[in-house]
């Protein structure tokens, strides 16, 4: 009985049985991007990557990184989006997601609320997203 509790948080790590996926939240003071698998296994990296601002953590189960609210307009161009790109690996598969988000501070009666205009593709062929926070998004699988 010990031995199967001792287990119980662990998975075998399957790349055709997992999914890696993102959640963009927020707070009243900072945006949140998460990013783990499901179910949760150690993955080989996670990367989240916000501009130039780029990490990667090895071996682990998931990655969190955080953008204060009011720090935003260091890391947006002129359009006021900033980059993000995300990718994971694990036994040579890889999953990556990119795309270039806009956050906005919407001022409700009672509650302040954040939406992402989130902008996927390159060029002539983007396609404009708008995502209220939280939003989970899974990455796309590469290889």
């Amino acid at each position: 009985m010990l031995l199967t509790i001792g287990f119980a948080g662990c998975q075998e790590s399957n790349p055709s049985m997992t999914i890696v996926s993102f959640q963009l939240d927020s707070d009243e003071d900072n945006i949140w991007i998460y990013l783990y698998s499901i179910p949760r296994v150690k993955m080989g990296n996670l990367t989240i990557a916000i501009g130039e601002d780029n990490e990667t953590l090895p071996s682990v189960f998931s990655h969190q990184k955080q953008i204060i609210v009011k720090n935003i307009e260091e890391i947006t161009n002129e359009e006021g989006y900033f980059s993000l790109y995300l990718a994971a690996d694990l036994r040579a598969v890889q999953w990556e997601y990119n795309c270039k988000i806009k956050v906005t501070k919407e001022e409700e009666i009672d509650e302040d609320k954040f939406t992402a205009e989130v902008l996927v593709g390159q060029g002539d062929d983007e396609v404009q997203l708008e995502w209220s926070l939280p939003h989970n998004k899974a990455l796309e699988f590469k290889k």
